[in-house]
């Protein structure tokens, strides 16, 4: 996969919101690459997506491939912000 060969973040925004909705989590995401870094706006049905990659292969992709690697990416962030909840800890039995 894609992902697997970068380094990638992705923003998203609804179409109600501009980018100084956002600019706190984009700049924090971008300091993470130190000046170096590439990104693609997409939009997916109602939202707008910035992807931010350590490399220039993101231009190269396929509309169908930015969907997929947007789709990757926030799942995977799901899965850590869930393994991560305090309520996990609690014994809900």
């Amino acid at each position: 996969m894609i992902k697997d060969k970068m380094n990638v973040k992705v923003i998203g925004r609804d179409w109600k919101q501009t980018i100084k909705d956002i600019l706190d989590e984009y700049l924090d995401a971008i300091k993470e690459y130190g000046g170096k870094y590439e990104e693609v706006e997409i939009e997916i049905d109602d939202a707008t997506y910035i992807v931010i990659s350590d490399s220039d292969e993101i231009y190269n992709l396929r509309r169908d491939d930015m969907e997929e690697l947007v789709w990757k990416v926030l799942s995977d962030d799901d899965e850590e912000e869930d393994a991560s909840h305090p309520n996990d800890k609690l014994n809900w039995a």
